[in-house]
């Protein structure tokens, strides 16, 4: 989805409250916090459960527990401080990992711990810890998918510098590209021994923080595209892990742009509600200085979660916002670079015609699709199924039929399990209306398979 052509990958996304949230005023940033605590959650990070564990032993509450600290510290220095529940709160979720001395050692007495460690308190940790723990992190979502960095040959070298990192940016650029002729079945992994290798350098060798953010930020993109790979090849479980990676190594060089593009990549894969919020929350939140095709993919995507729930309106104001990304003449990274007025009318139509309206969906479509070469197969193919769809709806059930068998051509030859599931989709609903034709297609594509490995 980060490669040339991601958007086709975008159908069926179900946007959660986004839409409401948005039109209510709420805070977009609060929206993308929650979605980060509940994602650190699911981790078992940053939760103290050691120091839980000892206040729900003794049956206290937060702010009763606070009221027993004062009173102890009260106690034994003649002074009361200011500890309440929020306090209280703020250690079990990590943010406060060293209270001075005085509370610790009330924490101890009440809580019947020998130990301060055994409370799950500690002092304050250097960046390199902080790194550590970070690359830690990172690396538990791939082994919670059963993931392993491959054996690379190579040994790295002792010093990474910013030309190193140039170099390898530049090579997974080119490597990019080939999301637009191959499927993900065929593309993971040289997606992911490069993610691989970045990772190798991150914990072997010296180098300066602005090259470490630099491998982080390349690492994010790996991920994302590596995810997007095994998505596409239908392994939902490892997409989810890499797409979890790339958000958490976006957070860590604050690249909202990534956050958002991997937010969206989660809610597709997984269709949580609170990723989905998060996701439409960091559309929102974009910085006025992010790259335009960065807003214009984003918005894109938008567009087309408002018009999966039947939102015409929302959908045509996202579109507005596409095309206006687009006016702004910048640079953009490689995981956006694609985006132009070209690939923006293909997600218009596509958007139009999910919505039913057949009459501003052909002509985008049409006219897009004619200058489509047949070796970007898997993205032609999902194309040619919503022109079918708009065909249909418009009552050309020629030009339908003669779009889906078009598609089913294209999709039965590349490894992605996406454009043959819409082909079939295509095919029921040309079946449904009685369609001469109709019938042998629903066999044919029933009984076809796409050239995907058993396991990646």
């Amino acid at each position: 989805m980060v490669g040339v052509h991601p958007t086709p990958g975008m159908e069926g996304l179900r946007p959660g409250a986004g839409a409401e949230y948005q039109r209510s005023g709420y805070p977009s940033w609060r929206t993308a916090q929650n979605y980060r605590q509940i994602r650190t959650s699911d981790w078992g990070e940053p939760i103290n459960t050691n120091f839980r564990a000892f206040r729900l032993a003794k049956g206290l509450s937060q702010p009763k527990l606070a009221e027993l600290v004062c009173d102890h510290v009260e106690r034994a220095t003649g002074h009361r401080p200011g500890t309440d529940a929020q306090a209280i709160s703020r250690i079990e979720c990590g943010e406060i990992t060293w209270p001075r001395r005085a509370t610790r050692q009330a924490l101890m007495a009440v809580l019947d711990s020998e130990t301060e460690a055994a409370l799950g308190l500690y002092p304050k940790r250097t960046t390199r810890d902080a790194d550590k723990d970070e690359a830690t992190k990172r690396r538990a979502f791939l082994a919670v998918a059963g993931l392993t960095a491959p054996l690379l040959g190579n040994r790295p070298p002792a010093h990474v510098g910013a030309i190193d990192v140039d170099h390898m940016r530049r090579k997974f650029t080119r490597l990019e590209a080939l999301d637009s002729e191959y499927g993900g079945g065929d593309t993971f992994h040289l997606y992911f021994t490069e993610l691989a290798r970045t990772e190798q350098l991150l914990r072997s060798t010296t180098r300066r923080l602005a090259v470490s953010e630099s491998l982080v930020g390349l690492a994010a993109q790996q991920a994302q595209q590596a995810g997007w790979a095994a998505f596409d090849a239908g392994f939902n479980k490892i997409a989810v892990a890499l797409f979890d990676y790339g958000y958490s190594a976006a957070r860590e060089v604050g690249s909202r742009e990534l956050e958002a593009n991997s937010l969206i990549h989660i809610a597709y894969a997984t269709g949580e509600s609170e990723s989905i919020e998060a996701a439409d929350a960091a559309c929102v939140a974009l910085s006025p200085g992010a790259p335009g095709k960065a807003v214009a993919m984003l918005q894109s995507r938008r567009a087309w979660s408002f018009a999966t729930v039947g939102d015409k309106a929302a959908a045509a104001r996202a579109l507005d916002s596409a095309h206006a990304g687009l006016e702004a003449m910048d640079d953009s990274p490689s995981w956006c670079s694609w985006m132009n007025h070209a690939e923006l009318d293909i997600m218009a139509g596509r958007v139009w015609s999910v919505l039913h309206e057949p009459e501003r969906a052909i002509p985008p479509l049409q006219q897009s699709l004619a200058a489509y070469p047949d070796i970007w197969a898997r993205d032609k193919a999902l194309y040619l199924t919503w022109l079918a769809d708009a065909y249909l709806d418009i009552g050309d059930r020629e030009q339908a039929l003669a779009a889906t068998e078009q598609a089913f051509t294209l999709a039965r030859e590349v490894s992605s399990v996406r454009p043959l599931a819409r082909v079939r989709e295509c095919a029921q609903r040309a079946l449904a209306v009685e369609v001469a034709g109709a019938e042998d297609l629903v066999r044919r594509t029933a009984a076809a398979r796409s050239p995907i490995p058993l396991q990646l």
